[in-house]
């Protein structure tokens, strides 16, 4: 007889071709490391077209803002790369550094210190002054000396008695503010070229400040400029030489051996300042049509652009991308 063969036992076997779990978890971590890396790169590789323009033009539209909120230009510009640093955009703002309102609540931040017969808690043009009506002395001590050098602007409320003649403001080193017999208002600003210094004096029409009301001076020192105002109407100007001086003293109403009579309030003082905007890595360079861009104090590019300033975004002499900076808003080029 004819045997009937067994079957054959057929068991799987492990495919050299499959993963084990483990395997698996090592697997999806390495590319999770890999995607993380990648994407934490990706501004390092293109910043011209991402993250630098947009940082930028932030910048810019911030800087419109400040001009507005400071009733102020603005003045922004790209310092050029040195050997320290990479090239980097900055804004020179005003910003409030110095104020005195007279008020009792403040006596203590403001420290307002007296001599002769002048004094605080008078009725003024908003709410208490410094009452000069008698002669003597307000020096307002505040927060110190602030610095003043790169530019200020110093605004004050004045209520010139009948006979009003004599020193109104005297800030040793920056400033003086005299009233002359015939009505002229006499300013001084100390300024020069970085090694001599010397006053450099402004003069407003005769009779240019009345007597017995209130008026507003707002004095500007920047840019190589100087103006009087009195109620916002400029009264006189002149050219500033580049460098102005730093304060040795803290500024001072009245003057005891020649008074000025009168009151004084809402003193307030900006100083110009820089401050630092977006980094340019080394490997792009951003090309502008003028060395400056200026708002005016509407956040609108200034009047002296006799056209929009283009910004070009370059690496290795390839353009990236490009924009115009607007008279009200920054635009994509054509």
């Amino acid at each position: 007889t004819s045997s009937i063969p067994s079957p054959i036992s057929v068991r799987p076997q492990p495919s050299s071709a499959a993963f084990t779990l483990l395997e698996l978890m090592a697997v999806m971590a390495l590319t999770g490391i890999v995607a993380g890396v990648g994407m934490s790169g990706f501004d390092r590789i293109e910043p011209g077209r991402s993250s630098m323009q947009a940082a930028v033009e932030n910048f810019i539209e911030s800087s419109r803002d400040r001009a507005r909120a400071s009733n102020q230009n603005v003045v922004v510009s790209l310092r050029p790369e040195t050997e320290q640093e990479s090239a980097r955009w900055q804004r020179m703002v005003f910003r409030n550094v110095f104020e005195a309102t007279f008020e009792s609540a403040a006596a203590v931040r403001e420290q307002v210190f007296l001599s002769g017969q002048s004094q605080l808690q008078v009725a003024g043009r908003l709410g208490a002054c410094l009452d000069l009506s008698e002669g003597g002395v307000g020096a307002v001590k505040g927060r110190g000396t602030p610095d003043l050098s790169n530019g200020f602007v110093i605004d004050f409320d004045c209520f010139p008695a009948d006979v009003a003649e004599g020193n109104m403001l005297t800030w040793p080193g920056v400033v003086s503010i005299k009233q002359l017999r015939n009505g002229v208002l006499q300013c001084q600003v100390r300024a020069g070229d970085g090694e001599f210094f010397s006053n450099i004096t402004i003069d407003s029409p005769p009779a240019a400040l009345r007597a017995l009301r209130w008026q507003h001076l707002r004095l500007i020192a920047a840019n190589g400029q100087c103006q009087l105002q009195i109620d916002g109407k400029p009264v006189a100007s002149t050219i500033l030489p580049k460098y102005l001086s730093v304060a040795q003293d803290v500024p001072a109403f009245g003057d005891i051996d020649r008074a000025w009579y009168g009151k004084i309030d809402e003193f307030y003082v900006q100083a110009l300042q820089a401050e630092l905007g977006p980094v340019v890595p080394g490997d792009v360079q951003m090309v502008l049509s003028s060395p400056t861009i200026v708002f005016n104090r509407f956040g609108a590019l200034d009047d002296s652009h006799s056209e929009n300033v283009l910004v070009r975004v370059e690496t290795f002499g390839e353009l990236l991308s490009n924009f115009i900076i607007g008279r009200f808003s920054q635009e994509v080029a054509e």
